[in-house]
């Protein structure tokens, strides 16, 4: 983002402000957006007629519903979405929608769709407190940015936030008997654990969906597992994968995002099938987390006992 003034501008992935209060957004390529309420009004309405806990799982089924449904048209029928995206620009914004400003090059998530909730950033840019500009920073300047067109943005304060950069694990170093672990080397197993490396679980969300929709059922997954665990009396669990028993494999992230495909060579790597695959399917997820035995012929338990034989 890059601004000045006292105006803030959340939901735009880079911005410009030019004083008196504006707001210029400047991109190197647009962004497919969509508005929808802040509020939602389906769950408003059932906390009227039905108790509260009811009322928030109903809206919850509701809203993983539609936006499954539109990954998946989009996926499916990309040109449809874009016109239905399209069309809701042009009735925002008006006389102040530019095609060149809101139509990106890639296809309706092939990157992840910015919500702009109540149509907050698109009221800004018709009452004339933000403005939109695609293009290419060629250097900065005493008063603010000049493009490689020739064009020249005038900016009070500048603030980026471009340049994102995966790491794996946050980079801490994982060893397994001494050993560093190399997860570029390792598979997922089931959206949450990695071969040969035991006790150790993480939380990478979905990049189609609410990123905590992934930490739900790994939760419920890990609680699960720490319970047979219990049973077992063992004390490590090791998703197993013998040498030379590698599954077929399958992109992990079918994004086009810069971000995405810089980091692609530090990520565990990902089957075409369960169990050796971080999914992009919430719901097949959910139900397999939910219902997959543990005990499931991949994963070995060791048991204190078999530690001190060795």
């Amino acid at each position: 983002m890059i601004g000045s003034g006292a105006t803030a501008v959340t939901l735009v992935p880079a911005m410009a402000h030019s004083g008196a209060g504006h707001v210029t957004m400047l991109q190197r390529t647009p962004t497919w957006m969509v508005s929808r309420p802040a509020r939602d009004g389906i769950n408003k309405t059932l906390r009227r007629f039905l108790p509260e806990k009811l009322a928030y799982s109903l809206t919850r089924a509701k809203n993983i519903f539609l936006q499954d449904l539109m990954f998946k048209r989009a996926r499916n029928q990309p040109e449809k979405v874009k016109d239905f995206l399209s069309a809701q620009l042009r009735e925002h914004l008006g006389d102040n929608y530019s095609a060149a400003d809101f139509t990106p090059p890639y296809d309706p998530w092939d990157q992840r769709l910015c919500l702009v909730p109540d149509a907050d950033f698109f009221r800004a840019i018709n009452e004339g407190k933000a403005s939109v500009v695609t293009g290419r920073i060629e250097r900065f300047d005493e008063t603010g940015i000049v493009l490689e067109s020739g064009d020249h943005i005038d900016a009070d304060v500048i603030v980026t936030a471009t340049g994102l950069k995966m790491t794996f694990a946050g980079k801490i170093a994982v060893s397994v008997d001494g050993e560093p672990v190399e997860f570029s080397k390792r598979f997922f197993y089931r959206n949450c654990m990695f071969s040969n490396v035991p006790n150790m679980a993480g939380v990478f969300g979905y990049l189609n969906a609410s990123w905590t929709l992934r930490v739900d059922i790994v939760g419920e997954y890990i609680t699960r597992l720490l319970r047979q665990m219990d049973k077992y009396g063992a004390v490590a669990a090791t998703p197993a994968m013998a040498p030379g028993s590698e599954p077929e494999e399958d992109d992990i992230f079918d994004f086009s995002a810069g971000y995405i495909q810089r980091g692609k060579d530090t990520m565990p790597r990902n089957a075409a099938s369960l169990p050796w695959r971080l999914n992009q399917d919430y719901r097949r997820d959910r139900q397999d987390m939910r219902q997959a035995p543990i005990d499931d012929g991949v994963l070995h338990f060791t048991r204190a006992r078999e530690l001190v034989d060795a």
